[in-house]
C-alpha cells in the first residue's frame, strides 16, 4: 500500500473540486483539449482484483496504446494484469476467452474485436461472474445488455464527421475519395458509413469506392488495390479516407510510384508512423487521433465501477484531428494524450481525501 499511495501523491497535485461541474469538450476537434470532462465521482479503488487484457493484435498500435493506459492505472489500483496477443487471429480470441471462463479473472476487457462475434463464450463468463468491458468492442460507445459492462470509444460518428468536414474543406475544386474500410468491425462499418453519408451532402464531392480490405492483410493486399484504383479513377482520386493509420503505411510506394497526388485521412488512431508521416508531409496530411492512454484510464475506472456494484459511468470522449500544426513534440515520444488531468481526476476518485 506504500507504493500506491507513493503514486496517488505523485499523481494528485492537482485534484478537481468535488461537484464543480466539468467544463465542456470544445466543438473544435482541431483544439487542444486542456479541461476535463468526464466523470468526478465514483466507487473509492477496488484493489487486488485479477485483470486480463485480450489484445485482437498488438501490432496495432491503438490496443498498445490503450493497454498502456490501463497498465499504469492498474498499478495505482494494485490490480494483476495479464496481456494476451491475438495476432489478428479469432481461434486465438476464442480460445482466450474460453480460457477465461475456466479460470475466472476478475474481468476480462476485449481490446479491439467486435464483441458480438464471441456471444457464447462471453456469456459463459458473465454467468460464472466475470465482468466483461471493451475497447472498440462495438459499433457505439456505452453499454451492450448481455455482452458488455460498457464499451470504450470515442463518438465513431463525431470522428467520422471531423474527417470528412477536413476532407471537403481542403480543397475548393471537385473532391473524389477512396474509402478504405474492414468491414469484420462494426465501428469500421458505422465509421465509414457516416464519412460517406457526410461526403454524399457536399455537391463538390464523389465516393468513387469503398474498399474492404482486412487490416490484418493491408500489406500483402492494398499495393495492388492501389494500382487498380488508379488506373480507374486516375487524377480524379483526390483524397482518402481510411479506418485506421495501418492503410498509410503501404500505400506509399504504389502511390509514389504513379507519381499520385492523393491527400490520405485516417480516422484512427493517431499513430507513431502517422505522426511523423504528417510532420513531414509524406503520404497523409491527418489523423483523426483518441486520446488512448485515457481510454486505458477509463477502461480502469469502468472496471472498478463494475467491482463495486455501480453502474459505468456513460462517459464519452470526443476525437482529435491531427495535422501538420496541431501535432505537439511530445505525441511523437508517447502518442497522442492530452494535458486535460484526467489521471488526477480519476485518482481522485479512487482515492478521495476526507
Amino acid at each position: 500500500m506504500i507504493r500506491l499511495f507513493a503514486l496517488l501523491l505523485c499523481l494528485t497535485g492537482l485534484v478537481l473540486a468535488a461537484g464543480k461541474p466539468a467544463p465542456a469538450r470544445p466543438a473544435d476537434p482541431a483544439r487542444e483539449w486542456t479541461e476535463w470532462d468526464g466523470p468526478l465521482h465514483g466507487p473509492a479503488a477496488q484493489t487486488g482484483r485479477e485483470v486480463w487484457f485480450l489484445a485482437s493484435d498488438l501490432r496495432n498500435g491503438g490496443v498498445v496504446g490503450v493497454y498502456r493506459g490501463l497498465e499504469e492505472a492498474g498499478r495505482l489500483l494494485d490490480w494483476r494484469l495479464t496481456l494476451l496477443d491475438g495476432q489478428g487471429r479469432q481461434d486465438s480470441l476464442r480460445g482466450f476467452l474460453e480460457r477465461a471462463a475456466r479460470e475466472h479473472p476478475a474481468a476480462v476487457a476485449l481490446g479491439g474485436f467486435d464483441a458480438k462475434e464471441f456471444k457464447p463464450q462471453i456469456q459463459r463468463l458473465l454467468a460464472a461472474g466475470v465482468v466483461v468491458v471493451g475497447w472498440h468492442a462495438g459499433d457505439k460507445p456505452g453499454p451492450a445488455p448481455g455482452l458488455l459492462f460498457t464499451n470504450i470509444s470515442t463518438d465513431p460518428l463525431a470522428a467520422a464527421q471531423a474527417a470528412a468536414d477536413y476532407v471537403i474543406a481542403s480543397r475548393s475544386g471537385p473532391i473524389g475519395v477512396v474509402l478504405f474500410t474492414d468491414s469484420r468491425f462494426a465501428i469500421a462499418s458505422a465509421k465509414t458509413r457516416q464519412a460517406q453519408r457526410q461526403l454524399q451532402a457536399c455537391r463538390r464531392c464523389k465516393v468513387l469506392a469503398v474498399e474492404d480490405i482486412s487490416l490484418a492483410r493491408v500489406q500483402q493486399l492494398l499495393p495492388a488495390r492501389v494500382s487498380v484504383l488508379y488506373q480507374r479513377y486516375g487524377a480524379s482520386w483526390t483524397h482518402s479516407i481510411g479506418i485506421n493509420d495501418l492503410y498509410y503505411d503501404s500505400i506509399g510506394y504504389p502511390l509514389g510510384r504513379l507519381h499520385a497526388e492523393v491527400a490520405n485521412v485516417s480516422l484512427g488512431d493517431g499513430s507513431f508512423t502517422a505522426m511523423r508521416r504528417i510532420r513531414a508531409g509524406l503520404m497523409q496530411v491527418a489523423t483523426i487521433a483518441e486520446p488512448l492512454h485515457l481510454h486505458g484510464w477509463q477502461l480502469a475506472d469502468e472496471l472498478n465501477r463494475a467491482f463495486a456494484g455501480r453502474p459505468p459511468s456513460l462517459y464519452v470522449t470526443q476525437p482529435h484531428l491531427l495535422t501538420r500544426q496541431t501535432i505537439r513534440e511530445v505525441y511523437l515520444s508517447i502518442g497522442y494524450d492530452p494535458a486535460n488531468g484526467y489521471r488526477n481526476a480519476y485518482a481522485a476518485i479512487w482515492f478521495p481525501r476526507h
